[in-house]
């Protein structure tokens, strides 16, 4: 099991965490997400090493952005 760990910026509501956890969790491989309110610090746990590449576009459309911690 991978723990990825990153940051998820512009998030502003409880709605915005809700939304990209959603988002992230349907990546393949992804079995859980953590996200620290609206800090933004996330913790993913998945099968297999996911990249900041596919975070970031499990979250097109919205205005976040992933960074590594």
């Amino acid at each position: 099991m991978k723990n990825i760990r990153i940051n998820i910026d512009n998030m502003t509501c409880e709605a915005c965490v809700k939304l990209s956890k959603s988002r992230i969790s349907k990546i393949d491989g992804v079995k859980d997400v953590r996200i620290s309110n609206l800090s933004g610090e996330t913790e993913i746990m998945a099968e297999r090493e996911i990249s900041l590449d596919e975070i970031q576009k499990a979250l097109g459309g919205t205005d976040y952005k992933a960074t590594k911690i």
